[in-house]
């Protein structure tokens, strides 16, 4: 098991919020040991004076995501380097166990998980203050499914209802707008023919059958457990390009990549 996969949760705590705060809105200057003392003494006073409700209301689930704001990620930006939200999401409502008392989730299991997924990821898009995302590590945490089956279901989603579905990785991967490549290589993994893609995307054709014969040569080298950096080399492409496709099958296709290194930087 790769722990670098589910680093995005593990980080988005309050202590690293604080650790944030700190350093970027206070500008305090200091070890990051010190820091971390100071974040301790704050949640501790949090936990005093603010003490844990005896309930929430049944299905819903606390968690940490994260606000759609801010750069394009760089290279080594841990996850609590971002604006934290924690909100309750609408894990598990009455409507579902409802669908599994019928025997809806042996009929159509997709289904049942899909409704879930979309429900929880547009409960973050609506947020008043600003859309709040989830990683695919966060969505499996909380769903207890691999993050293979949780990209699995992303993309069928995507498919079959034609909503974007959002994710931290692909917006902070990304930029607010996504590439290009990004766009076009979604909606290929969406099902979609070069003709259609290029009539959605508004590309030519010609250019999107380049985009995603570039994407499936990376993805057949690191599905041949290809290190990142042979890659540029053996197909003759430039290692910032594979980078980028790199970045891409992580998002579409999560279970390939702890057979490889982590992207090139830069």
């Amino acid at each position: 098991m790769n722990r670098h996969l589910y680093a995005g949760p593990q980080q988005r705590t309050f202590r690293h919020a604080v650790v944030h705060l700190l350093e970027n809105e206070y500008r305090v200057l200091g070890s990051e040991r010190i820091l971390q003392m100071l974040a301790e003494d704050m949640q501790k006073l949090v936990d005093e004076f603010y003490p844990q409700p005896d309930h929430l209301a049944a299905g819903w689930m606390v968690y940490t995501g994260t606000r759609a704001s801010g750069k394009k990620a760089h290279p080594g930006q841990g996850a609590a380097d971002h604006e934290l939200v924690t909100l309750a999401w609408p894990v598990l409502l009455p409507e579902d166990v409802e669908g599994l008392a019928n025997g809806n989730k042996r009929k159509g299991q997709h289904a049942w998980w899909q409704k879930r997924l979309i429900r929880i990821l547009e409960h973050g898009y609506a947020q008043p203050a600003g859309e709040v995302l989830l990683s695919t590590a966060d969505l499996a945490c909380m769903l207890g499914l691999s993050m293979a089956q949780i990209s699995t279901l992303l993309e069928e989603a995507r498919q079959e209802t034609g909503k974007s579905l959002i994710t931290k990785g692909y917006y902070f991967d990304q930029g607010v707008k996504p590439t290009h490549k990004a766009e076009i290589i979604a909606v290929y993994e969406a099902g979609l023919d070069e003709a259609a893609i290029a009539v959605k995307t508004g590309h030519a054709q010609d250019s999107v059958g380049q985009y995603i014969r570039d994407y499936e040569r990376v993805k057949l080298m690191v599905k041949n457990k290809i290190s990142v950096e042979a890659i540029p080399v053996m197909i003759g492409m430039p290692p910032s390009l594979v980078n980028a496709y790199v970045k891409l099958i992580a998002e579409h296709h999560p279970e390939l990549l702890p057979v490889v290194a982590l992207p090139l930087q830069g």
